[in-house]
Parts: C-alpha cells; structure tokens; sequence
C-alpha cells in the first residue's frame, strides 16, 4: 500500500514537471514568435529606407537644412529633399514606436524619439507638411501617437 502511494506521488510530480516543461516551451516559442516578427519588421523598414535613401542626396539636404536654419529660401529641390527626408526619418521613428509596442525599446527610449517628433512638427513645416501629406501610409498606432503628440 505504501508503495502504491508513493507511486501515485511520483506519477504527479512527474506529470507536473511535464506540464511545467510544456509551459516553458510555450513561453519560449511566444518569445521566440515575437522576436521572429520584429526582425522582419526590421528587414521591411530598412528595405523601405534603403529604397528611399537613392533618391536623397546628402550635401543637398545638408545645404539645404543649414539654409533653413538660417531663415534663406529654399529652391523647391531643396524642399523636396527636405520633405523626403522627414518622411525617411518618420519610417524610422515609425519602426522604433512599433518595437516599442512590442516591449522591446524601453519607455524611456520611446519617450525621447516623441520629443524629437513633437520637435520636427511643431518647428519644422516641411516635416509637418510630410506629415499632412502621408497620413494614411502609416500604421493606425503610430498616426495616434503622433497625433497625441501634435
């Protein structure tokens, strides 16, 4: 009888290390599932922002934010760089608030990328201009956040 017992004892333990095995192996394919879809989410966004960088010349943008920070007018050239490249920076900004939804960018380095975006639109009206012109390409949670921001 006692055998029998410690018998039905051990079966439970070792039914309960087996459903507490299973548990671990479901959080670490769920961890695992995640980190599958931020990468991909990565690839897409620098696929995306390697596409728009070949239309984007870098000593014209370079000339052309110094003349805007000076108050000289810009050639239309000029603000077309400009305009591409806010909207380049919000794709960025764009991926870093969805990893953030994801858990894996920490608050307090979300919250200093919404002080960089509150910066651009309320200083900038080529990036606010960007803004208005784009809205429906991003995603719903990001055009809230920014919108919350605005």
């Amino acid at each position: 009888m006692d055998t029998d017992k410690a018998n039905k004892w051990l079966s439970l333990i070792a039914n309960l290390g087996v459903l507490a095995g299973l548990v671990f192996v479901a959080i670490e394919l769920n961890q695992n599932t995640k980190a599958t879809v931020s990468s991909a989410s990565e690839q897409i966004t620098n696929q995306s922002l390697d596409y728009f960088a070949l239309g984007m010349d870098n000593q014209v943008i370079a000339l052309a934010r110094y003349k805007q920070s000076i108050g000289d007018e810009l050639s239309g050239f000029e603000r077309d760089q400009l305009w591409w490249h806010q909207y380049y920076n919000f794709r960025g900004f764009e991926n870093v608030y969805l990893q953030y939804l994801r858990g894996y960018v920490e608050q307090t380095e979300w919250d200093r990328y919404r002080r960089i975006i509150n910066f651009r639109l309320t200083t900038d009206e080529i990036a606010l201009k960007m803004w208005e012109d784009t809205q429906p390409r991003w995603t719903d949670e990001f055009t809230d956040e920014v919108e919350r921001l605005r």
